[in-house]
């Protein structure tokens, strides 16, 4: 336990590539290129996740997997955060991730579509959705498939919407098909209008909102995706 905290600086629960490298020169051991530390760090990175885990390091010094719970706080795992965030992100509507996505869109000064990790961490503290920053850095780290330093909206967007098993795919062509009234493979504005039905909407039926107001609310759920792929 104390040789995985003396690597895992920000007590996070797990060791990051760029705490694995401090703490491996505190050690006193040189390693000659980025690459082969990159490789050292793979090696105990089991899961290729971009982290290592208290199990992952366990196994790989002492030879055999290591019971019980990671000495990270209970509920401070990479997939339990995501869970976190989507629910802060449904309690605020559609737009909570329309918003959320526009502050992204905001904080990226090159518009490459993608944030690196401070423009990422910055946008989610605009944003005030109370994580703290190792637990904004720990989702950085498990949204960043590719271990590019980037997070491109679209991976940050597969993982929010989550995954799509059969019966909701399903359902999905089942609602499109029904939507587009001619046929043609897409969805515009009349075939959404003309099939979209808001009027029993709990803040429709409460009175805070009109129907075109949600109907609009919808759309724009649409517009931002595109918007967000096609303006460069």
């Amino acid at each position: 336990m104390k040789a995985f905290k003396f690597f895992d600086l920000n007590n996070s629960g797990a060791v990051e590539p760029d705490e694995f490298a401090k703490a491996i020169e505190k050690i006193g051991i040189m390693i000659p290129t980025k690459q082969d530390l990159d490789a050292l760090f793979s090696i105990y990175d089991k899961s290729g996740d971009g982290a290592i885990d208290y199990r992952e390091f366990a196994s790989e010094i002492f030879g055999r997997d290591v019971g019980g719970a990671s000495p990270a706080k209970s509920g401070s795992g990479p997939e339990v955060l995501l869970d976190k965030l989507r629910k802060k992100l449904a309690s605020r509507g559609a737009r909570g991730i329309i918003g959320l996505a526009k502050q992204f869109r905001i904080m990226d000064d090159n518009h490459s579509l993608s944030l690196d990790k401070y423009e990422f961490t910055k946008a989610m503290q605009d944003y005030m959705l109370g994580f703290s920053e190792g637990e904004i850095q720990s989702l950085f780290n498990y949204m960043d498939y590719d271990h590019s330093g980037l997070i491109e909206y679209d991976e940050f967007l597969r993982n929010i919407r989550g995954p799509m098993n059969a019966n909701r795919k399903k359902l999905v062509m089942q609602a499109f098909g029904i939507m587009d009234k001619d046929g043609n493979g897409y969805l515009d504005y009349n075939d959404i209008k003309d099939t979209y039905n808001a009027k029993f909407h709990p803040d429709v039926k409460s009175g805070k909102k009109t129907e075109q107001q949600i109907l609009q609310e919808f759309l724009e759920t649409f517009e931002t995706a595109h918007n967000m792929r096609n303006n460069q």
